[in-house]
């Protein structure tokens, strides 16, 4: 491992949890992030991601050996195999959730601290789950264990909200910085404050005693999706609720979770039903319909959720921080709550940390341990984050041999563009839909125009043909928009003039704002969750809006993510060539060539 003064100083941050994934830091600055379902193509692909680590010394054309140092996010990794049950065996979901009798695999399933028995040459060896991933690591990249770190999760979850954010890159005055997520080594939530000196935390919530990201997983599950995969949907939904219905369901909700402070240095929430909470549910929603379940629940996460960051804010503000906010943490994914905890009166920037589920704090891992690892505080500065293309890219003779290896060509028109970006334009601009895949791929859960579907915002045919030909998605979810960063102020309304390039706000709509960008706003409330996009963040993609705005007078388009559903974004110029011919797309813009269906009688 490398530790000379001139050598650059790489280290290595890992998330091993579901959604594993890979970050490789330069100098303090992420060069590189990925997620291993990229490469597997398995949604939330867990455990080590061995394929992403590897793509990213390949892609900085470095060797293990010139690692700094490998920096693991988290004392506990969850358990891929329970994982995989939990959200997809139906039978062994209705043992956890207490409606069917226990089994002893309900008991051990997720038993952190088994012993894990291997056999060899060497003899019987028995490992704890630690020693196994600091084994597995080690062995892939050839490296001694003891360069290998552990970060604690909600610290790694402090760190990327921290160091990412453009509060760290001005060495302005102290931050604070709050963690919440439904449970992660033990805690579900932190106050920090951050600063020049590093990260300290003041207070934290025990995930036993109460999770307010678990309570929003358990209204996902008793709506008969999927936890810590569909809780988006769930948020979505919410508004579509009456208020007559949510009221009777909210009544019911309240009494299960609730927000206390033992003293101004133990924040808490509680369970109030302490066991077989999904029974209560069952019992006490009878004929409560879906739509008031999840408005109710959003309601309640909401004034939970405000709660807890007004508490925060006023117990880091007595510690020296300012009125400047950063946030990370699963629960942040909602990004409706974000919406009301960016208005707060309290607050006057506030930066969200982007897809900042567990996949982040492999980038966390890696930031704390180069900006405090050497245990004296903050000595070395960290680069924030700016624009998230850090995966595979797609460079011409990569797409040329994917249209020839697929023989796409024989099936489909192929065509080369110098200005493929105005061919986009003008195909959205007589109402066509188009993907496309260009550049690097973006890191989360949200496409940021690399990796994207995309349509005229204005005609709202576009989502029920997106949806049908496409993505399945449920009829309740709205799409979102990409606009332009000048346009911003024409279509949403923005008080503070925060700026958004990555979807993790959403913003109540301008009268233009809903009429340019109809088939973008959510149906119901007319929000709308935007990728605010600069020039300098995508210039191949700001171009591209812009030409579509030179033809329409619309400063923005329809994004969503190129994927099937159920399937990760997608990745190569094969995923990419794969799901067009899988789905009732008719145009694929791929790097500089525009790939489209051969018409049929029946189109």
């Amino acid at each position: 491992m490398k530790s000379g003064a001139d050598e650059p100083k790489y280290i290595l941050g890992i998330s091993d949890s579901h959604l594993a994934t890979a970050c490789l830091l330069k100098d303090g600055e992420v060069v590189g992030c990925v997620s291993e379902e990229r490469f597997t193509r398995e949604k939330n692909q867990g455990a080590y991601p061995g394929r992403s680590v590897e793509f990213l010394l390949e892609h900085e054309n470095i060797r293990s050996a010139d690692l700094a140092a490998v920096a693991l996010a988290g004392h506990e990794a969850m358990n891929p195999e329970w994982f995989a049950r939990v959200t997809r065996d139906d039978e062994y979901i209705d043992e956890y959730l207490g409606i069917k009798k226990k089994s002893p695999i309900r008991r051990k399933a997720r038993n952190m601290g088994r012993k894990l028995h291997l056999s060899g040459e060497a003899g019987d060896k028995t490992l704890t789950p630690n020693e196994e991933r600091f084994r597995k690591i080690a062995d892939h990249l050839g490296i001694v264990k003891n360069s290998i770190y552990i970060v604690e999760h909600h610290t790694a979850h402090a760190a990327a909200a921290y160091y990412a954010s453009p509060f760290a890159g001005e060495d302005l005055e102290t931050v604070a910085v709050l963690t919440n997520d439904a449970s992660g080594d033990g805690l579900c939530a932190t106050w920090n404050t951050a600063g020049p000196r590093g990260i300290d935390r003041i207070a934290a919530s025990p995930s036993a005693a109460g999770s307010l990201g678990s309570f929003y997983s358990l209204i996902t599950q008793y709506l008969g999706m999927r936890q810590l995969e569909h809780e988006y949907k769930v948020m979505g939904l919410a508004p579509y609720a009456p208020d007559y219905g949510k009221e009777k369901s909210y009544a019911v909700l309240r009494e299960m979770i609730a927000f206390e402070r033992k003293g101004k240095d133990a924040p808490e929430f509680r369970w109030k039903v302490r066991r077989d909470r999904f029974r209560h549910l069952m019992e006490n929603l009878v004929r409560h319909r879906f739509d008031w379940v999840a408005g109710a629940a959003q309601d309640l996460f909401e004034e939970l959720l405000l709660e807890w960051v007004r508490a925060g804010i006023e117990a880091t503000s007595e510690v020296g921080a300012e009125r400047r906010v950063a946030l990370s943490g699963g629960v942040f994914m909602n990004v409706k709550a974000n919406q009301k905890i960016a208005v707060l009166d309290e607050i006057d920037e506030i930066y969200v940390l982007p897809s900042c589920g567990d996949e982040s704090n492999a980038i966390g891992a890696a930031y704390w341990f180069h900006a405090e690892g050497d245990g004296g505080g903050r000595k070395r500065p960290c680069v924030p984050l700016k624009a998230l293309y850090l995966g595979r890219g797609t460079s011409e003779e990569g797409v040329t041999r994917a249209i020839e290896g697929t023989g796409v060509g024989g099936a489909h028109s192929v065509r080369h563009f110098d200005d493929i970006e105005a061919e986009v334009a003008r195909l959205l601009s007589i109402g066509e839909v188009v993907a496309r895949v260009k550049g690097r791929e973006e890191f989360g859960a949200r496409a940021l125009g690399n990796r994207s579907i995309l349509a005229n915002p204005k005609d709202f045919r576009v989502v029920s043909h997106i949806n049908k030909m496409i993505k399945s998605r449920d009829f309740w979810m709205p799409f979102a928009p990409s606009i332009l960063a000048r346009r911003v102020g024409d279509y949403v309304v923005n008080p503070k003039g925060l700026f958004s390039p990555y979807m993790m706000l959403t913003f109540d709509s301008t009268p233009l704002g809903r009429e340019d960008l109809s088939a973008a706003c959510h149906p119901y409330d007319g929000t709308l969750r935007p990728q605010m996009v600069e020039n300098s963040y995508n210039p191949d993609y700001y171009r591209l809006i812009e030409a579509f705005e030179g033809l329409t007078g619309i400063g923005g388009v329809l994004n969503t993510s190129y994927n099937l559903h159920g399937e990760p974004i997608v990745s190569s110029p094969e995923d990419a060539i794969h799901t067009f011919e899988n789905s009732g797309l008719v145009h694929l813009a791929l790097g500089q060539y525009l790939i489209s269906k051969k018409p049929t009688a029946s189109r």
